[in-house]
């Protein structure tokens, strides 16, 4: 299967550093969201307006932080 959307999140007690790479585009978004479900749910608008953007074609990945990425 091929993806085109790379979404990468590093996690914090506090904040969300949200990254979406495609290889046509390379980083085509950057924001960082309070690390709450409002926060989740805005950077999840954010990346639905995206163009192209298909949610079966996303591939996401965090960082194990224990606690801090139980929303997520």
């Amino acid at each position: 299967m091929d993806f085109y959307h790379f979404v990468g999140i590093d996690i914090s007690k506090d904040t969300l550093d949200w990254a979406v790479y495609t290889q046509q585009q390379g980083i085509s978004l950057s924001i960082q969201t309070d690390n709450t479900l409002k926060g989740i749910k805005s950077a999840l608008t954010q990346l639905k307006a995206l163009p192209d953007w298909n949610s079966t074609l996303v591939v996401y990945s965090m960082e194990h932080t224990g606690i801090y990425n139980a929303h997520l």
